[in-house]
């Protein structure tokens, strides 16, 4: 279904969102909501959702693309007050097993449990030589996700406060932006031990030795209270803020590329998109008072202002690393993995202690060796899943499958099938050494490449996560909601954390810097710290 496009398209809206992930779609639910403008969502894909869309197959298997699990989302808890404003309220949330996360190392297993607090408690019971190191540890990843906060509190602020700017990111930096290796090394002797507090780097995508201290911080606190699933999954989030979108005069319309920002005197004054549908395709323009990009700095600037404008940051984002891209593979069960001993927690399979030294290896993925995966169970999170499911991921990068850009799915000819069933073969394998009988249960299966995200979301070099967190990521003063050119912003995970808490939190930051209700948007932040603080279990 194209949203919207059963009712009379007009050309003119107040707003118009280039995008719709959750960084878009919350810009676009709070705009209406706040300040009833009519806001046009313009989405390449032919489902709105961005990475929190599902895709289903056989009529019963249903896959989340994105949401594996999220934390904070218990009644009164931050995030999901926040999330309940832009979606009325209408997203349930499912607590995941006690035990949420396990990380299997070659001689040791580890689980993570909800409840602040107890993963420190674990930790100690574990490596009790390590105990003022984890004591200091703890104290650390806290700190540095306050000054993640402050970080965020300065790129509200315009270019005349800049002074004011650098005096929040300055305290705490030089925690924050070291990288999550060199603060392990420096704190822990037990390689074990570093291990295992890395081991959910897949949830920001980057090793301890790539990724920013604080990126790491921020999803440690971010998870000591629980995961969470979104019962229906997570395209429950999209269909209760499209509603409220048309409710306000406002279109979300799918397979609508948005080709180039119209820039006029050094003003964005609105966008040309390519629509297709039954084999043609249609350009169409669109003007708004008000132009948001959920595209990522990269397209925004390189692509889609291009020439137009100048844009001073424009080299820099060329030259920025690449992020890292991954391998999916999703399985329909004939039966349930509950059979095997699965609960609905996370698995994360590692065939060393050497987090780095696997990223060195990834490029073994595509002969069909993985020496790291994580494995998600959604039907057994999600209590209205219509069958037993499974995604298995791995990291790799996008430059092994460069040479089929370009090639419609299903027609990138017999070589790219070969990879991708050597691909495959590997993580059952992997899955089947750990879990005998877990190939028994498979019925479906598919595996997704860095071309579909590369096909489905334009994002260079299929990245899933935007601009890599590495620490120069945090150190740029021009990655805001403000960009150089009047009336387009930013918004989404690039200008804010990552993941669907991220790209939520990019979303009110944009919004505060454009609404003309300030107040209004600061109340609902100032409240939901404060229930989080009575809630927290």
């Amino acid at each position: 279904m194209r949203h919207g496009q059963q009712r009379m398209i007009r050309n003119h809206y107040d707003t118009i969102v280039i995008g719709s992930g959750i960084g878009g779609l919350t810009c676009a639910s709070l705009l209406a909501q706040i300040e009833k403008r009519s806001v046009l969502v313009l989405e390449r894909h032919f489902t709105p959702g961005g990475f929190t869309h599902m895709f289903r197959r056989k009529k019963r298997y249903e896959w989340d693309v994105g949401v594996h699990y999220v934390g904070e989302m218990y009644p009164g808890g931050r995030y999901r007050t926040l999330l309940d404003f832009v979606t009325e309220g209408q997203v349930d949330w499912n607590a995941m097993p006690e035990r949420y996360d396990r990380f299997i190392y070659p001689d040791l297993s580890f689980d993570a449990r909800s409840g602040a607090g107890r993963l420190r408690e674990d930790l100690i019971a574990r490596f009790p030589h390590q105990r003022d190191a984890i004591d200091r540890y703890f104290e650390d990843v806290v700190s540095a996700a306050r000054w993640f906060g402050r970080l965020m509190l300065s790129k509200l602020l315009p270019t005349r406060l800049a002074s004011l700017a650098r005096i929040l990111r300055t305290p705490g930096s030089r925690l924050a932006l070291a990288t999550t290796r060199d603060y392990l090394d420096s704190r822990f002797s037990d390689r074990r031990l570093k291990a295992i507090v890395a081991s959910q780097w897949g949830n920001f995508g980057l090793p301890p030795h790539r990724s920013a201290f604080a990126i790491h911080a921020l999803s440690v606190c971010h998870m000591f209270d629980d995961g969470y699933y979104p019962v229906g999954g997570a395209k429950t989030i999209a269909q209760s803020i499209v509603p409220i979108i048309e409710r306000h005069d406002g279109r979300v319309l799918t397979r609508h590329k948005v080709s180039r920002i119209l820039i006029d005197a050094g003003k964005a004054v609105g966008v040309e998109a390519i629509s297709r549908g039954r084999g043609q395709s249609v350009s169409q323009q669109f003007t708004a008072n008000c132009i948001i990009s959920n595209a990522g700095a990269f397209i925004t600037y390189d692509q889609l202002v291009g020439n137009s404008a100048p844009v001073p940051v424009r080299n820099a984002l060329k030259n920025f690393p690449d992020s890292m891209s991954h391998v999916c593979l999703y399985l329909g069960f004939k039966d349930s993995p509950a059979r095997l001993g699965f609960k609905g927690e996370n698995h994360w399979i590692y065939d060393d202690y050497d987090h780095d030294a696997l990223y060195h290896r990834r490029d073994d993925v595509l002969q069909g060796t993985i020496h790291s995966c994580f494995a998600s169970f959604p039907s057994l999170k999600d209590p209205q899943a219509s069958g037993h499911t499974a995604e298995l991921i791995t990291f790799l990068d996008f430059a092994p499958f460069k040479q089929w850009t370009g090639n419609p799915w299903k027609k990138r000819g017999q070589e790219y099938e070969a990879v991708k069933a050597r691909i495959a073969e590997g993580m059952l394998r992997l899955m089947e050494a750990h879990y005998p009988g877990f190939r028994t249960l498979i019925d479906y299966q598919e595996l997704s490449t860095p071309l579909t995200i590369d096909s489905l979301t334009g994002h260079r070099a299929g990245a899933v996560y935007g601009l890599p967190a590495i620490p120069e990521k945090f150190s740029l003063p021009w990655l805001t909601p403000r960009t150089p050119i009047r009336n387009l912003y930013l918004t989404g995970a690039d200008i804010a954390g990552h993941g669907i808490v991220g790209a939520l939190m990019g979303g009110f930051m944009t919004t505060l810097v454009v609404t003309r209700k300030r107040r209004v948007l600061l109340r609902l932040l100032l409240n939901a710290q404060g229930k989080a603080r009575k809630a927290r279990p």
